[in-house]
C-alpha cells in the first residue's frame, strides 16, 4: 500500500514545521557561542529558504520511494 500524495505532503509539511522551529532556535540562540550574532530578521529568512529547500527535497524523495518501492 503506497502513501497517497495529501498524505505525502502532511507528513512532509508536519516534519518541517518542527525542523523549522528547530532550526530557527539553532541559529538565533546557538550561533552566539559561535561568534555569529544574527538577529531575529535573519534567523527567520535563514529558516525560510532552508524551510522550502528542505520541503521540495523531502517531498521529491517520498514520492520517488513510494513509486520505486513496494512493501511486501
Amino acid at each position: 500500500m503506497s502513501q497517497s500524495r495529501k498524505h505525502s505532503h502532511l507528513e512532509t509539511i508536519t516534519n518541517m514545521v518542527v525542523g523549522a522551529a528547530l532550526g530557527w532556535s539553532i541559529v538565533y540562540f546557538l550561533f552566539p557561542f559561535m561568534g555569529l550574532e544574527p538577529n531575529a530578521q535573519q534567523a527567520t529568512m535563514s529558516t525560510v529558504v532552508f524551510f522550502f529547500a528542505s520541503y521540495a527535497r523531502s517531498y521529491v524523495i517520498r514520492r520517488i520511494f513510494n513509486k520505486k518501492v513496494t512493501v511486501k
